[in-house]
């Protein structure tokens, strides 16, 4: 069985996109992956990641928007390199639209802060602030600052109340049965339209309510929720971690297996997905080791190379899949340091 693999630089969303008002890119491919001695193919680019650079920035920003539009998909992960070298140059660095794109790249990376700071820049005049303040709610609540978060979603109750209404569940520590009920009550809305807007909120109501119910550890109903209000079509890289996570705490990993594996075999999977198939099928206590090898590669090369926007998926790797695996999550610093002389041998750590 071969698969392939492409060079991400930025992590296949743990979190889930916010609504895109607008949108954004990333570019140009490193070629630096080896090839391991059985001949599995390890990298390959996407024909459109390997196209020259537009010239004017006009033409950057058109290849950003519409990158951006389909990077959280499944296999799109890709895109995120492709943004990050198109965004590089921009003359027009003070624009609100450039400060948003540079916040979601920042975002993608786990950057938190950086991309809160940024987002706070962006004026209530612009045609992008409801996103930045959903995104700056977003990054808050990532970080454990609920009030932050909450002030955020407030801030924009005037221009869009649904979609503040939504932003204050999700800036919660718990989301509650009220705020299930809520929940419910915009979907049930959403999902009756057919405008572009409303979908996208949709899809993003219903990620903030299969997240309420992980992490609550109502698993069947993570299940429900999407069967009920998803579209196979449409699940993003974040959807397919959630509902493939409720299946395994729930001990179902055939269910995680038959949900991802068709993702894991395209041209150029996600690595949280390869992780997720690795789960699943140790899970199974199958004797052939599949998808174990390959998330052991791909990880692998991420410690390597340092790629700090992925310490959520490494540590979770290490902890549940990996060698000597332990249930709890290990530093990403740790595994970088021990990387140096034995790669893949698990070392001790500090909680992330």
């Amino acid at each position: 069985m071969k698969l392939f693999f492409v060079h991400q630089r930025v992590t296949a969303a743990l979190l889930i996109a916010l609504p895109v008002l607008v949108s954004s890119v990333t570019a140009s491919a490193e070629t630096t992956w080896s090839e391991p001695a059985d001949d599995i193919v390890v990298a390959q680019w996407s024909p459109e990641e390997l196209k020259p650079l537009p010239q004017t920035d006009e033409q950057r920003m058109n290849e950003i928007k519409k990158h951006f539009q389909r990077a959280d998909l499944p296999g799109e992960s890709w895109r995120y390199d492709r943004i990050f070298v198109l965004a590089e140059g921009l003359e027009d660095q003070d624009s609100d639209l450039i400060l948003y794109y540079q916040a979601r790249l920042l975002q993608h990376q786990h950057k938190f802060n950086e991309a809160a700071q940024l987002l706070s820049t962006i004026s209530s005049a612009s045609p992008v602030f409801v996103s930045a303040r959903l995104m700056m709610a977003q990054v808050y609540t990532e970080l454990g600052h609920f009030k932050s978060a909450r002030e955020a979603c407030t801030s924009i109750i005037l221009q869009q109340a649904d979609l503040a209404a939504v932003c204050g569940v999700a800036s919660t520590s718990s989301i509650g049965e009220s705020e299930q009920a809520l929940l419910s009550s915009l979907l049930d809305r959403y999902a009756r339209s057919d405008d572009e807007v409303n979908q996208s909120m949709a899809a993003w109501t219903l990620y903030q309510k299969g997240l309420g119910y992980l992490n609550t550890a109502d698993y069947d109903s993570v299940e429900q929720a999407y069967s009920r209000w998803g579209d196979a079509a449409s699940l993003r890289v974040a959807d397919l971690v959630l509902l493939s996570e409720a299946q395994l705490r729930n001990q179902h990993p055939q269910k995680a297996m038959t949900l991802l594996e068709s993702y894991g075999q395209q041209h150029y999977p996600d690595d949280a997905i390869i992780v997720q198939l690795a789960r699943a099928e140790k899970q199974l206590n199958r004797s052939d080791r599949v998808w174990r090898d390959f998330a052991k590669e791909r990880i692998s090369q991420r410690v390597q190379r340092q790629d700090e926007s992925y310490a959520e998926l490494i540590a979770l790797y290490f902890s549940t899949v990996g060698d000597n695996a332990e249930p709890r999550n290990l530093s990403w610093l740790s595994q970088v340091h021990n990387a140096q002389n034995s790669p893949m041998v698990v070392a001790p750590g500090g909680m992330l």
